[in-house]
Protein backbone atom coordinates (compact mmCIF):
# COMPACT_ATOMS: atom_id res chain seq x y z
CA UNK A 1 0.00 0.00 0.00
CA UNK A 2 2.88 2.47 0.93
CA UNK A 3 4.77 1.69 -2.79
CA UNK A 4 0.98 2.62 -4.07
CA UNK A 5 0.97 5.88 -2.60
CA UNK A 6 4.04 6.72 -2.80
CA UNK A 7 4.14 6.14 -7.16
CA UNK A 8 0.98 8.09 -6.99
CA UNK A 9 2.49 11.11 -4.90
CA UNK A 10 5.28 10.32 -7.43
CA UNK A 11 3.33 10.72 -10.27
CA UNK A 12 1.12 13.75 -9.18
CA UNK A 13 4.71 15.83 -8.99
CA UNK A 14 5.98 15.06 -12.33
CA UNK A 15 2.06 15.65 -14.06
CA UNK A 16 1.94 18.88 -11.95
CA UNK A 17 5.56 20.27 -12.72
CA UNK A 18 5.32 19.57 -16.30
CA UNK A 19 2.57 22.32 -16.68
CA UNK A 20 4.68 25.35 -17.09
CA UNK A 21 7.65 25.18 -19.14
CA UNK A 22 10.76 26.13 -17.13
CA UNK A 23 14.00 28.34 -18.55
CA UNK A 24 16.41 28.26 -16.30
CA UNK A 25 18.02 31.89 -16.06
CA UNK A 26 22.04 31.24 -17.09
CA UNK A 27 23.03 34.19 -15.54
CA UNK A 28 21.56 33.68 -12.38
CA UNK A 29 24.22 32.40 -9.40
CA UNK A 30 23.40 29.23 -7.97
CA UNK A 31 21.52 31.54 -4.60
CA UNK A 32 19.34 33.30 -6.96
CA UNK A 33 17.80 30.43 -8.92
CA UNK A 34 15.50 32.64 -11.31
CA UNK A 35 13.68 32.03 -14.59
CA UNK A 36 14.78 33.84 -17.61
CA UNK A 37 11.69 36.05 -18.02
CA UNK A 38 9.97 37.17 -22.06
CA UNK A 39 9.93 40.71 -20.68
CA UNK A 40 11.81 42.43 -18.31
CA UNK A 41 11.96 45.57 -16.14
CA UNK A 42 15.63 46.84 -15.76
CA UNK A 43 14.92 48.14 -12.45
CA UNK A 44 13.91 44.77 -10.87
CA UNK A 45 16.47 43.01 -9.05
CA UNK A 46 14.91 39.55 -10.27
CA UNK A 47 15.47 40.34 -13.45
CA UNK A 48 19.27 41.90 -13.28
CA UNK A 49 20.47 38.64 -13.75
CA UNK A 50 19.17 38.60 -17.65
CA UNK A 51 20.97 42.35 -18.02
CA UNK A 52 23.90 41.42 -19.61
CA UNK A 53 26.07 44.87 -20.62
CA UNK A 54 26.01 48.23 -20.75
CA UNK A 55 23.60 49.39 -18.09
CA UNK A 56 24.13 51.51 -15.32
CA UNK A 57 22.76 51.60 -11.82
CA UNK A 58 19.09 51.79 -11.05
CA UNK A 59 17.67 55.34 -10.01
CA UNK A 60 14.70 56.42 -9.13
CA UNK A 61 13.92 52.46 -8.36
CA UNK A 62 12.38 52.42 -11.89
CA UNK A 63 14.98 53.15 -14.48
CA UNK A 64 18.52 52.57 -15.67
CA UNK A 65 20.76 54.46 -18.05
CA UNK A 66 22.38 52.94 -21.07
CA UNK A 67 25.10 53.44 -23.01
CA UNK A 68 25.55 53.33 -26.34
CA UNK A 69 25.70 49.59 -26.63
CA UNK A 70 23.56 47.46 -24.27
CA UNK A 71 22.38 43.91 -23.90
CA UNK A 72 19.78 41.42 -22.37
CA UNK A 73 18.98 37.54 -22.44
CA UNK A 74 15.33 36.89 -23.17
CA UNK A 75 13.26 33.92 -23.31
CA UNK A 76 11.26 33.83 -26.42
CA UNK A 77 7.66 33.25 -25.76
CA UNK A 78 6.13 29.57 -26.42
CA UNK A 79 3.75 30.96 -29.56
CA UNK A 80 6.79 32.63 -31.18
CA UNK A 81 7.76 28.91 -32.66
CA UNK A 82 5.11 30.09 -35.72
CA UNK A 83 4.87 33.52 -35.85
CA UNK A 84 7.88 35.09 -34.65
CA UNK A 85 7.23 38.15 -31.82
CA UNK A 86 7.13 41.59 -31.15
CA UNK A 87 10.52 43.06 -29.54
CA UNK A 88 9.64 46.62 -27.38
CA UNK A 89 11.80 48.66 -25.90
CA UNK A 90 10.10 51.48 -23.32
CA UNK A 91 12.39 54.12 -22.77
CA UNK A 92 12.48 57.90 -22.03
CA UNK A 93 14.72 60.86 -23.82
CA UNK A 94 15.19 63.42 -21.35
CA UNK A 95 14.40 67.06 -22.14
CA UNK A 96 17.57 67.61 -20.32
CA UNK A 97 19.67 65.81 -23.40
CA UNK A 98 16.90 65.89 -25.92
CA UNK A 99 18.90 68.54 -28.18
CA UNK A 100 22.04 66.17 -27.96
CA UNK A 101 20.38 63.08 -28.82
CA UNK A 102 16.86 63.91 -30.93
CA UNK A 103 17.30 62.15 -34.10
CA UNK A 104 18.84 59.02 -32.71
CA UNK A 105 18.57 56.18 -34.23
CA UNK A 106 18.13 52.83 -32.22
CA UNK A 107 18.89 49.57 -34.07
CA UNK A 108 18.68 45.91 -32.04
CA UNK A 109 20.25 43.02 -33.16
CA UNK A 110 18.33 39.77 -32.13
CA UNK A 111 20.39 36.37 -32.26
CA UNK A 112 23.05 38.35 -34.00
CA UNK A 113 20.55 39.16 -36.57
CA UNK A 114 19.94 43.52 -36.85
CA UNK A 115 16.19 44.90 -37.40
CA UNK A 116 15.31 47.58 -38.94
CA UNK A 117 15.83 50.76 -36.75
CA UNK A 118 13.61 52.82 -35.13
CA UNK A 119 14.33 57.17 -34.92
CA UNK A 120 13.67 58.79 -31.75
CA UNK A 121 12.11 62.25 -32.95
CA UNK A 122 10.79 63.41 -29.54
CA UNK A 123 11.60 63.70 -26.04
CA UNK A 124 9.45 62.46 -23.30
CA UNK A 125 8.59 58.27 -22.25
CA UNK A 126 8.00 56.16 -25.83
CA UNK A 127 7.99 52.72 -26.94
CA UNK A 128 10.11 51.54 -29.99
CA UNK A 129 8.62 48.16 -31.51
CA UNK A 130 10.51 45.72 -33.85
CA UNK A 131 9.39 42.75 -35.65
CA UNK A 132 11.31 39.49 -35.30
CA UNK A 133 10.95 36.42 -37.06
CA UNK A 134 10.81 32.96 -35.53
CA UNK A 135 13.90 32.18 -36.86
CA UNK A 136 15.90 34.07 -34.54
CA UNK A 137 14.17 32.69 -31.38
CA UNK A 138 15.99 29.65 -30.95
CA UNK A 139 16.79 28.15 -27.51
CA UNK A 140 15.71 28.58 -24.16
CA UNK A 141 17.80 31.99 -24.14
CA UNK A 142 17.90 34.90 -26.74
CA UNK A 143 20.23 37.34 -26.80
CA UNK A 144 18.85 40.99 -27.95
CA UNK A 145 21.46 43.49 -28.18
CA UNK A 146 20.94 47.37 -28.92
CA UNK A 147 23.37 49.72 -30.90
CA UNK A 148 22.06 53.86 -30.56
CA UNK A 149 23.77 55.73 -33.26
CA UNK A 150 24.19 58.91 -30.61
CA UNK A 151 24.91 59.25 -26.86
CA UNK A 152 26.54 61.57 -24.68
CA UNK A 153 30.49 60.75 -24.09
CA UNK A 154 31.68 61.42 -20.02
CA UNK A 155 32.13 64.56 -18.69
CA UNK A 156 30.77 67.81 -17.34
CA UNK A 157 30.77 66.19 -14.19
CA UNK A 158 29.50 62.79 -14.92
CA UNK A 159 32.17 59.88 -15.57
CA UNK A 160 29.41 57.79 -17.57
CA UNK A 161 28.83 57.27 -21.35
CA UNK A 162 24.92 57.94 -21.31
CA UNK A 163 22.10 56.60 -24.18
CA UNK A 164 19.11 56.39 -23.17
CA UNK A 165 16.62 55.99 -20.17
CA UNK A 166 14.85 52.65 -19.94
CA UNK A 167 12.60 51.18 -18.23
CA UNK A 168 11.42 47.78 -19.88
CA UNK A 169 12.51 45.21 -22.45
CA UNK A 170 10.59 42.16 -23.83
CA UNK A 171 9.27 39.93 -26.42
CA UNK A 172 5.69 40.03 -26.94
CA UNK A 173 2.82 38.20 -28.90
CA UNK A 174 2.30 39.52 -32.50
Amino acid sequence: MRRVAALALLAGLTVGGCKRARHTNPGATIEEQTELASAIGVAERQDSSQLLSGFHEVEQGAWRWTMKEFAVSLAPPPESALKGVRLELEFSLPQAVAGKLMGMSITPAVSGVRLKPFKVEKAGDQKASFEVSYEQLRGEAVIVQFFLDKWIAPGDGDSRELGLVVSRIGFFPR
